[in-house]
C-alpha cells in the first residue's frame, strides 16, 4: 500500500492568520518525507478559507526543492478552471524537471458553484471541459506536443519546452467521486481517487465498476484506487475519538457550506446527478447526524484500532492506496503533529508492507 499526505491549508473560522495557517501546514508537509510517506499532495481551491490553495503545482515545486525521494501529487488540478490546458501542461512538465521525475498528475472537475461563478465558468460545462482538457493534457505530457480543436479549447500544434523529463505512464490520477466520473477515470487509464463519503461497504460497487471498466479499456489490471481519509491517531482511544468528533465534524460542516451540498442547484446541472440525490438525503438526515456519520467512516483511534479498520476496509473493497489529512477543522497544530508522528511510527510501516495483487 502506498501512503500519502494531503495538505488542505484550511483556516477554520479564520481563528488564526493565513500566514499562521500556511506555516502550520508547511511544517507538517516537511515531515512527510522523513517520516516515510510515499507521496505528498496539495488540493486546488480558491478565494475562501475552506482551502487556501490556488495552485498545487506551485506548492509541490516548493516541496520538490525540500525533498529528494517523495512523490509529488497534484490532488487535484481542477481542469475546468484552467481556460488554457497549455498552461497546465507547462506547469506539470516544469515540476517534473524540478523534481527529477517525481511528479504525479492528479486531476478533477470541481464541485463548488461559488468557485465556478467567480471564475465566470458555467458549471454545466464542467463535464465537457474536464473530458476535453484531460485528453489534451494526457497526450501533451507524454509527447511534449500540445494541440486542440474541441468545443472549448483551440490550440495550434505547439512543442512544449522543457519537454517531458520521462514517460508519464502510470503517473495519472483522477478524482472519481460520482457514478458519472467513474467511467471517465477508467477510460483515461488513471488511478481513481475518492474521498470518504459513505460507509465503505456501500462503496464496494463503486470500486468494482472502476476495476471492471479499467480492464475493459486497457486489458490490464488497474492500479489500486486511492482512498483519501481524515486521520486522527492517538495513544488514547478516548482522546482520539474526542478530537475526531470535534474536528472532523467541523470540517464536514465547512464542506457543506463550501459546496452547498444540501442546495437545490445540482438538480438541473449536467453531470452532477449523484449530488442532487445526496442533497435530498442530507435534508432528511440532518447536518448533525450527517457529521457524525462522516466521522465514523474516516480514520481515528489508537494505532492498533486504525490498523484494524484499514484491514477491514481492504477486506471489503479490495486493495487500495491511502492518503491522509491531519490538519483540518481547527485541529490544534500540536495535535496534528503528534497524530502524524504516531501514525508514521506504528501504522505506516505495517500498511506499506501490504502488497497489492497485480502491482
Amino acid at each position: 500500500m502506498r501512503v500519502g499526505l494531503l495538505m488542505v491549508f484550511q483556516n477554520f473560522m479564520d481563528t488564526i492568520t493565513d500566514r499562521e495557517a500556511y506555516e502550520r501546514d508547511l511544517h507538517l508537509a516537511d515531515l512527510a518525507e522523513p517520516l516515510g510517506f510515499d507521496t505528498v499532495s496539495g488540493v486546488e481551491h480558491h478565494f475562501f478559507n475552506y482551502a487556501m490553495a490556488p495552485d498545487p503545482s506551485q506548492f509541490l515545486s516548493y516541496m520538490a526543492g525540500r525533498t529528494s525521494r517523495i512523490k509529488l501529487l497534484t490532488g487535484a488540478m481542477i481542469l475546468p478552471w484552467w481556460r488554457d490546458p497549455v498552461r497546465v501542461a507547462e506547469k506539470m512538465l516544469l515540476l517534473d524537471h524540478l523534481s527529477k521525475g517525481r511528479a504525479l498528475f492528479g486531476i478533477g472537475r470541481g464541485l463548488a458553484q461559488r468557485e465556478y461563478e467567480i471564475f465566470g465558468i458555467d458549471m454545466n460545462e464542467a463535464r465537457d471541459r474536464f473530458d476535453e482538457a484531460a485528453d489534451i493534457l494526457i497526450r501533451a505530457l507524454e509527447t511534449g506536443v500540445i494541440e486542440a480543436d474541441t468545443k472549448h479549447f483551440k490550440q495550434k500544434r505547439t512543442e512544449l519546452r522543457p519537454g517531458p523529463y520521462a514517460s508519464w505512464k502510470g503517473r495519472f490520477y483522477a478524482v472519481g467521486m460520482s457514478s458519472d466520473s467513474v467511467p471517465v477515470v477508467a477510460r483515461l487509464g488513471a488511478a481513481m481517487m475518492t474521498f470518504a463519503q459513505k460507509p465503505w461497504e456501500q462503496m464496494t460497487p463503486h470500486f468494482e465498476r472502476y476495476r471492471e471498466l479499467y480492464q475493459q479499456h486497457h486489458q490490464v489490471l488497474p492500479p489500486p484506487p486511492v482512498c483519501v481519509d481524515f486521520l486522527c491517531c492517538h495513544a488514547s482511544a478516548e482522546r482520539a475519538e474526542e478530537l475526531a468528533r470535534e474536528h472532523m465534524s467541523n470540517y464536514y460542516l465547512t464542506v457543506m457550506q463550501h459546496y452547498d451540498m444540501a442546495g437545490d442547484h445540482f438538480k438541473n446541472m449536467k453531470g452532477y446527478g449523484d449530488y442532487a440525490n445526496n442533497a435530498a438525503l442530507l435534508k432528511d438526515v440532518g447536518m448533525e447526524d450527517a457529521a457524525r456519520g462522516f466521522t465514523d467512516i474516516n480514520t481515528f483511534g489508537t494505532p492498533q484500532q486504525i490498523l484494524d479498520k484499514l484491514a477491514a476496509r481492504r477486506k471489503t473493497i479490495g486493495d487500495f492506496d491511502l492518503t491522509v489529512q491531519v490538519s483540518y477543522g481547527g485541529m490544534p497544530a500540536k495535535e496534528a503533529e503528534n497524530s502524524i508522528r504516531l501514525f508514521a511510527k506504528e501504522v505506516l510501516p505495517e500498511i506499506q508492507s501490504w502488497r497489492a495483487a497485480g502491482r
